[in-house]
């Protein structure tokens, strides 16, 4: 029973991610006025999305869109991913 428990808080928090995630790729790629996958692909490959978006979750989903929108962009350009 306990880790039927703890394995529907793990669906659930990955839930939770995905849904953090996308807003994250569409309010980026509405301030930047590119498209989701080019937002996306800029993320992934720059190791923003696994090395910073996902573990600092807990901190980052209490920002408000445009701090959160300012935060990644600074994140993007500090690693080359955006100019």
């Amino acid at each position: 029973m306990q880790r039927e428990i703890i394995n529907a808080i793990y669906r659930v928090m990955k839930v939770e991610y995905l849904d953090f995630v996308t807003f994250c790729v569409g309010s980026l790629a509405d301030a930047l006025n590119k498209s989701a996958s080019q937002v996306y692909n800029a993320l992934r490959s720059s190791g923003v999305l696994q090395d910073y978006i996902i573990p600092c979750y807990g901190v980052l989903h209490t920002f408000s869109k445009d701090y959160l929108v300012e935060e990644l962009a600074e994140v993007l350009k500090e690693r080359g991913a955006l100019s």
